[in-house]
């Protein structure tokens, strides 16, 4: 049989005297007759995310095993077998709990570390000698195929086991991917195999039933196995049943993640209908599918951007949040935008959105403000402050990185005062930039806000027309001025206010040779639209 590590918390899972403890493996290398995975290494980190966010799982209790062989794996297990025992000597009466997570090749004698191999035997003799008192295996072994990848074995009739009707709270659990003769599969689209994909989208709140922010073993594997079965009904493969098989002593449902703890989170109140797909942009990944309509769900995620698609019979609807660290983002206040499925594509809508929100975006901004002299002495004497107007283009990195090019342009007129020669007269002053910026910029889910900071270097032409009781003086200038850049506002929908500073250090001739600088300053409000 193809057996499947289990993820898990005991219940109580907020008490202290609970320990927990995980070794996770994953390898996308198998026998020689095998094609290498693309996604098992990538199962394993998301499992691994999963219990230390939101599982108890301190970083340092989690053993990790990813592109290694049998003997790594065994060593590893050693020195977690060790902290197991530690952990026992120093707290007799606390509750040990140890899951196990593996995601690579198999075969019906064991799994495939690349090309050696840990028998079914070797496995649960790791569970019964670890010394936990909770011992949980989830173990997905699979083959590599086409879009839709064949895991592991043959198909055959199906069987499953009521995970309910038997759920204690000490001794051993395997949960599986699939029957001992049936094929597992997994998925270009979603990123990884649908047994882990339905398992981790599950831990994070799609599969908290009865919505008290404790996702339960029995909870995860209804889930998991209904999502699973669904969406492999249609495939090539056809469809996969995971099943479950237990050793247990004692009462009470076994907790594996607990929502509560969760910073940040997508919201979907039961008002809202229809199953939504939730892909994270930063990372590139599937966080999960949530079935909304019939009571409110919580989907535990990290601070970021993502992009959540709903499908209905007659068109979808896709909308890009941001989540901010310790948000509850509600989705019933999101702004979706419908579109028909004649702009699908084969692999999905959602692969189509997913490049479409990872380009640069970009913003058109006009400007208007004043460019004056920092120092108030260059202002009486030199030049006068001036009232400017432009436009600029900005490209947005999803990094934070940003660059910005801007012309702009204005005019002013003042009194140029010379002390020296107990003298004031009217003069103008002109001025025209072009200039380009670049830097690194933050964003907060609240309305949009965002600022950013870089170095900006700019070509000026500065003049200026004085009038001394005779014919106009008419002086100009150029130069080339650095200087830096600093702004921020609001992004509400497509608009874009900002106000952006500059300072500039502008050099010139002096009239009696030589040269010298002054400092610049440019206050400019903006409002423009990005895409």
């Amino acid at each position: 049989m193809i057996t499947l590590g289990a993820l898990t918390l005991s219940a109580g899972l907020a008490f202290a005297e609970v320990r927990r403890f995980a070794l996770i493996a994953a390898n996308n290398e198998g026998d020689p007759d095998s094609d290498a995975l693309i996604f098992a290494e990538t199962d394993a980190k998301k499992v691994q995310r999963t219990l230390t966010e939101l599982g108890g799982y301190g970083p340092a209790d989690v053993w990790m095993s990813l592109g290694r062989d049998r003997a790594t794996l065994l060593t590893l297990f050693g020195e977690l077998r060790r902290a197991i025992a530690d952990a026992r000597a120093q707290d007799a009466e606390a509750e040990i709990v140890f899951l196990f997570y593996y995601s690579g090749h198999a075969d019906e004698e064991g799994l495939q570390l690349g090309r050696t191999q840990l028998t079914y035997e070797e496995l649960e003799r790791m569970l019964d000698n670890s010394g936990a008192d909770v011992r949980l295996a989830l173990v997905d072994g699979c083959n590599s195929g086409a879009l839709t990848r064949r895991k592991g074995g043959t198909m055959a009739p199906s069987f499953v086991f009521d995970v309910t009707e038997r759920l204690n709270t000490q001794g051993t659990v395997i949960i599986t991917s699939s029957t001992g003769d049936e094929a597992s599969q997994e998925s270009d689209e979603i990123g990884g195999s649908y047994f882990t994909h339905y398992l981790v989208s599950g831990m994070r709140g799609a599969a908290d039933a009865d919505a008290d922010g404790k996702v339960t073993l029995s909870e995860v594997y209804d889930h998991v196995y209904r999502e699973t079965v669904l969406k492999t009904a249609n495939t090539r493969i056809g469809a996969q049943h995971p099943t479950f098989d237990w050793d247990l002593a004692g009462e009470g449902d076994v907790v594996l993640t607990d929502l509560d703890p969760a910073t940040s989170a997508l919201l979907f109140p039961a008002s809202l209908s229809g199953a939504y797909a939730v892909f994270d942009l930063d990372r590139r990944e599937f966080v999960g599918e949530v079935e909304a309509g019939t009571q409110s769900r919580r989907l535990a995620v990290r601070e970021g951007r993502y992009l959540v698609q709903v499908r209905f019979p007659t068109h979808l609807k896709v909308a890009e949040v941001r989540v901010s660290a310790g948000q509850q983002l509600d989705m019933s206040a999101a702004s979706f935008r419908t579109m028909s499925y004649n702009d699908d594509v084969a692999k999905g809508h959602i692969e189509r959105e997913v490049r479409r929100a990872t380009r640069p975006e970009s913003a058109v901004r006009l400007l208007m403000g004043s460019s004056t002299p920092v120092q108030a002495e260059v202002a009486a004497e030199l030049l006068p402050p001036m009232g400017v107007g432009g436009v600029s283009y900005r490209v947005d990195w999803r990094g934070g990185q940003w660059l910005a090019v801007d012309v702009f342009g204005g005019a002013g007129m003042g009194t140029l005062t010379l002390p020296e020669l107990n003298l004031s007269m009217p003069a103008r002053s002109s001025i025209a930039s072009v200039g380009a910026s670049v830097g690194y910029a933050t964003r907060s889910g609240w309305a949009g806000a965002q600022a950013g900071a870089g170095l900006r270097v700019a070509g000026l032409y500065l003049g200026r027309s004085v009038e001394d009781g005779g014919d106009p003086l008419n002086q100009y200038a150029l130069a080339l001025s650095p200087g830096l850049v600093v702004w921020g506002g609001l992004q509400p929908g497509r608009l874009v206010l900002d106000l952006e500073l500059h300072r500039q250090i502008v050099p010139y001739t002096l009239e009696e040779g030589g040269a010298a600088t002054f400092p610049m300053r440019d206050v400019l409000l903006s409002a423009g639209v990005r895409w």
